[in-house]
Order: C-alpha cells, then structure tokens, then sequence
C-alpha cells in the first residue's frame, strides 16, 4: 500500500515538472514571436521609409536635370543663376515627396551636386567637374538621419536595443549631349530637324556674333525686335549685310532624292517623318568616320516663306556639314554633326541681297535624336533620363 502511494506522488511530480517546462518554454516562444512581430513592423516601415527616399531622390534629380536645359544658360553670364535654380529645384522636388509623412531636408550644396555625365551605358561612372559649360547632370541625396530631418524612429523593436535607423537614397539623373543622328519610331514622333544646313565655320562664329536684333520670349513663345544677350546668324546665303558667303548654307534632302517644295514645307511645319529616313536606311546617323553625306543644292526657295513663319520661335535642330561639292541640285553636303537653333526672322522677298533667315541658338530635345555620339553637336539633346 506505502509502494503503490509512493508511485502515484513520483508521477504526480513527474507531469508537474513537464507541465513547469511547457510553461517555461511557451513563455520563451511566445517572447520570440513577439520580438519578431515587432521586428517585422519596425522592418516594413523602414522598407516604406527606403521606398519614399527614393521616389524624393528620383524627382528631385530628374527636375534638377531637367533646369540645367534652362534658355538662361544660352546666356553664358546667367550660367551660374541657372546652376542655382537647378539646385532649388531639386530641393523644392524633394520636400514635395514626403517621408514617413514628413518632408525631407535637402541642403542645396551638400546633397545636390552638379556635373559631367559621359558614359551613359555605365552606370557606375563618376562625374566629372572641370568644365561647367559641359555640365549636364544633377545627382540629388536625400537622407534621414541626426542632421536631415532626424533618424527613423522604430518604435516595436526597442525591445530588441533597437531604438532609430539612420537612411539614405541617392538618384542621377542627366541628358545625352552627344547627338550623333536621328531615328524615328512610333515612339518618338516625327525628329524636330529642318532640312537645312550650315558650315561649321559659319556655326562657330555664331556664337561671337555681333548681330543681336529680336528677343524670344519663353513665357509666351514669340519673338519681337529687340536684343535679348542670345547672338544671332542670318542663314541666307548671298552677299548683302549679314548674309552667308556662298557655299556655307544649303537645303539638303532628308529623304527622297527628288525632294521637292512641298516635300520640304512639310518637312518644316511636322518634322522628318520615318517615311523620310527610310530612304536613308532607317535613320539619319553619324558614322564611326565622323560624318554622313547627304544630297541637296546650295540655295533656298521663297516658296518655304509662310511655313518658316508658322514655326517662328520654336526649337529645331539643323545639320553641321564641313564641306560641300558639287552646285546646284547635285550638291554633296558632309554632316559632321548637329545644331539647335530657333527661327527669329524671315524675309525671303525682295532684293537678293536683303533676304534673311535669321536664327539664334536655343535648345533641342528630341526623343528622336540618337546619343552616344563624340560631341560634334552643340544645343540638341536626348530627354533627361536616370543614368545612376
């Protein structure tokens, strides 16, 4: 009887210290499982926190890049206010895009930086800074951390010892400069290129021109006389005031070799259309040479008159050729890259030698254009895009 009383209290003992252990270790799991609730809560909301720094680095460098393209910077003592707008830009993009509900601080000379972007197939490259006329990208960072707004409060996995999160999102964006042709697809639309081109020579000293008669206007799209501080070029080839020597213009055929009027009016008001570069095998492009040749003649026809004044003030692109042979229709025009120019006046009436076609520099971006190219373009430009 005491034998059988003894084994009862020794089970008994038995299932109380197992029952003690499954408390024990329910309490331990229970404590895991909690840590790692809360670990996971804190983690999604550091994962949003990463996901909305992005989204303000990205839209603050694409609008700092896209100021860079600003027309003050055809004015080369306003560079510097246009490098100042960039950065303002940026920052103002930046605070637009909250943070964990808060907008975040972005110092305009620490965290935007502004400079050179060359390789656009590498991602990994760095900018470079020598020349600020060449700058062409912005890279913004945008932090949250002692000094930017404060760090990331995690709130769950104090229990962990983890009580903030410093963070950190970095985004270049910049445009290709480097236009070495044109190809049109559905995509892109019709190339914004007049079927006119101009030497080299004649394009350089445009920019030491003393001739500044007309002002454009970008708030409103028009041009009325008046200088503006942008040098001008009268296009038309002659000998009067201002008038290109003979053999530094000529209307060259982008297209159909039996290019007529009507060919080139439309050309003008719409564009070169990909049934016009499908005579050139798809696209118009710089070769590894370092030139392509195209046909055309030496002159230009008043019959073009009323389209060129319908496309007054707009941005369009011209080809840069460095020699031409042959007169007339049989002309050959090497084009050895492109410029970005905007129609101010037009007079294609009257004495030979007070005709004009008067352009000013300005800036072309163009989805068509093709980048990549050794930089014998000057003012036409591929849309901003992400290279980092």
């Amino acid at each position: 009887m005491y034998q059988r009383t003894s084994n009862v209290s020794g089970s008994c003992r038995r299932r109380h210290f197992r029952r003690g252990n499954t408390i024990v270790y329910v309490a331990i799991f229970v404590s895991a499982m909690f840590g790692f609730v809360a670990l996971s809560i804190d983690m999604g909301r550091l994962y949003v926190a990463k996901a909305e720094l992005q989204r303000a680095a990205d839209a603050a460098a694409h609008a700092g890049a896209w100021e860079l393209l600003n027309e003050d910077r055809l004015h080369q003592d306003l560079q510097d206010g246009v490098f100042e707008a960039a950065r303002d830009e940026a920052v103002n993009r930046a605070a637009a895009n909250d943070v964990l509900r808060a907008a975040p601080i972005v110092h305009p000379l620490e965290d935007v930086i502004i400079g050179r972007w060359d390789d656009f197939s590498n991602g990994g490259e760095d900018m470079s800074f020598e020349d600020p006329d060449s700058w062409n990208a912005v890279k913004v960072s945008v932090q949250r951390n002692a000094a930017r707004g404060g760090s990331i409060i995690l709130y769950f996995a104090r229990v962990l010892g983890f009580t903030q999160k410093d963070l950190s999102a970095q985004a270049t964006a910049a445009f290709d400069d480097g236009i070495r042709g044109f190809e049109v697809t559905e995509r892109t639309g019709n190339a914004e290129l007049l079927p006119f081109a101009v030497k080299n020579d004649s394009w350089s000293d445009l920019m030491s021109s003393p001739v500044d008669l007309y002002t454009y206007d970008p708030d409103t799209g028009t041009v009325s006389p008046g200088p503006d501080g942008i040098p001008e070029l009268n296009m038309y080839p002659g000998g009067g005031c201002w008038q290109l020597p003979p053999g530094n213009f000529g209307t060259v055929d982008i297209g159909s070799p039996d290019n007529g009027a009507s060919d080139i009016a439309r050309q003008i008001l719409e564009g070169i259309s990909q049934q016009d570069l499908s005579y050139l095998g798809g696209s118009l492009e710089i070769g590894d040479e370092g030139y392509v040749d195209l046909n055309g003649d030496t002159g230009i026809s008043a019959g073009v008159k009323d389209e060129l004044e319908a496309i007054k003030g707009r941005a369009r692109a011209i080809p840069i050729f460095s020699e031409a042979w042959d007169p007339g229709d049989n002309g050959t025009f090497r084009v050895v890259g492109f410029g970005g120019i905007r129609v101010m006046h037009v007079r294609l009436t009257g004495a030979e030698q007070r005709k004009q076609l008067i352009v000013q520099p300005a800036h072309v971006v163009d989805d068509a254009a093709m980048g990549g190219g050794s930089g014998s373009s000057y003012f036409v430009y591929r849309p901003v895009q992400f290279v980092q």
